[in-house]
């Protein structure tokens, strides 16, 4: 095939290039796992090959950026070794109307079984929902997705469990427990799983339902004398996913339902997906055979993300949505808004809204005008002081650290000189709220980028190290004399 010029509208070279791209995914089922396969490169649609480039369409943004990062050596290695000559792959975005007509033909794989061709989400959505009209529960929201969901330090354990239980549902982590604060990303996780779960199975009986609505549910089958409806739909299920199980503690007769439910499913090996905002430990209403059952699988926690890990939940937003924003909003939100992911992105939204809908740049003015005290979260103790200037500050750390400010200002490298430079931008920015670029100006002309990354350093370093934290107090005492 090599030097043959391939694009669809040529029916006998579509099929030839149908033919190569299903053969390249015969030699990729291979070498990648069945849940990133099936979830990921099965999807892709493609679309050339001419000067020995192979375009392949995809359905987003971020899913050309992730699988750009992440599989375009592995995809260029399989389609070399179908070809037989060195190739380059291009990903590229494609819209509805974009999108090939499949034939009987270009959807036959030489080596295999036939692969799926319409795999859109909407057409998967509506099989989904055909083949489980009888499982109880909620809809799964179609953005919740793995591939949606950025990892961080803080959350890390919680999603690599998720994604194990996705792929081998009922045989690890069972039941998984995840608890953390409102707003961090338990809900997401358990949409994902389902998203999953249900894209490797299609009949798989997924069941999503929160404490609440799993009480009302039962009150009305107690009150309509259908309890045995209600058992049964729920103890059918291969993968029960309960969000906000603190609802039931207190309210005996559901949490005696609850109880069995849960052994009927676990013994039979079904998967148990359980999220709360507390610890079992810590839900002294819940009974201790039932805090115990939650203990026997995995527990992981969430906490609020760090700097970075929001700074890229927003980036993410950004990709998917196709927003342009500016670096230094996205920072001046982050470091604004800490413990609640769901705050993060709504005041990015409003951000966008109101920007266009009123024609206004965004900027860091923008945010502080339109956002406020609405979504910005509060600032923290000694955040913002009248009275004090960059030149104080610089002044209080040079002198903390018995140095200048000149030091402070220049280019040395040692150090002494560039943790106390450091805890100069974070004090700057915490105390005035100026923008980075104008704090970057008064440290000797650095730039906005310099000043973002001192300051998540010294965040990063304030959690583990007693010195940094001592002299930043010390510091700040000698501000409030």
């Amino acid at each position: 095939m090599h030097g043959e010029q391939l694009q669809f509208g040529d029916d006998e070279h579509a099929i030839a290039l149908q033919r190569t791209w299903d053969r390249a995914l015969h030699v990729l089922a291979s070498r990648v796992n069945k849940l990133t396969l099936e979830s990921y490169i099965r999807p892709i649609r493609p679309l050339a090959f001419r000067d020995q480039e192979f375009t392949l369409g995809v359905a987003s943004p971020f899913a050309r950026e992730w699988l750009d990062k992440r599989y375009r050596a592995l995809i260029a290695s399989a389609i070399e070794s179908v070809v037989g000559c060195p190739i380059d792959v291009r990903f590229q975005v494609l819209s509805i109307e974009d999108r090939p007509v499949q034939t009987e033909a270009s959807s036959v794989q030489p080596d295999g079984p036939k692969i799926p061709r319409n795999s859109s989400s909407k057409q998967s959505s509506g099989r989904r929902c055909a083949s489980n009209q009888s499982v109880p529960g909620l809809p799964l929201i179609d953005r919740y997705t793995f591939d949606n969901f950025v990892v961080g330090k803080t959350n890390r354990l919680a999603q690599a469990s998720a994604v194990a239980v996705a792929n081998s549902p009922g045989s690890i982590y069972n039941p998984l427990f995840l608890y953390g604060g409102p707003g961090l990303g338990k809900t997401h996780i358990l949409h994902a799983i389902g998203h999953a779960a249900q894209e490797a199975n299609p009949e798989a009986r997924v069941a999503l339902i929160d404490g609440e609505t799993f009480t009302c549910q039962f009150v009305a089958s107690l009150r309509e004398r259908k309890t045995e409806e209600f058992r049964r739909k729920f103890r059918s299920v291969d993968i029960w996913l309960i969000d906000d199980v603190q609802f039931i503690a207190g309210k005996e007769a559901t949490k005696e339902e609850f109880f069995h439910t849960f052994n009927a499913l676990y013994q039979s090996g079904k998967q148990i997906v359980i999220a709360s905002d507390r610890s079992p430990r810590e839900m002294r209403a819940m009974d201790e055979r039932i805090r115990s059952r939650f203990e026997c699988g995995l527990v992981a926690d969430i906490t609020p993300p760090e700097l970075e890990t929001r700074m890229a939940i927003l980036d993410r937003r950004c990709s998917v949505e196709e927003w342009e924003v500016p670096q230094e909003v996205i920072y001046y939100i982050a470091s604004m808004i800490r413990s609640n992911i769901r705050a993060l992105e709504g005041a990015l939204t409003k951000l966008i809204a109101y920007s266009s809908i009123m024609r206004s740049p965004i900027s860091v003015d923008l945010v502080q005008s339109v956002l406020g005290d609405y979504l910005i979260e509060k600032p923290l103790p000694g955040q913002m002081r009248k009275g004090i200037s960059l030149e104080i500050i610089l002044a209080a750390v040079a002198e903390q650290f018995k140095t200048t400010t000149e030091v402070l200002r220049g280019q040395r490298r040692d150090r002494p000189a560039v943790t106390a430079r450091q805890l100069a931008m974070y004090l700057c920015r915490e105390m005035t709220g100026t923008c980075l670029a104008q704090i970057g100006a008064t440290l000797g002309g650095r730039d906005h980028t310099t000043i973002q990354r001192g300051i998540a350093r010294i965040e990063s370093q304030l959690k583990i190290d007693a010195g940094l934290q001592t002299a930043l107090q010390e510091t700040r005492n000698r501000l409030d004399r």
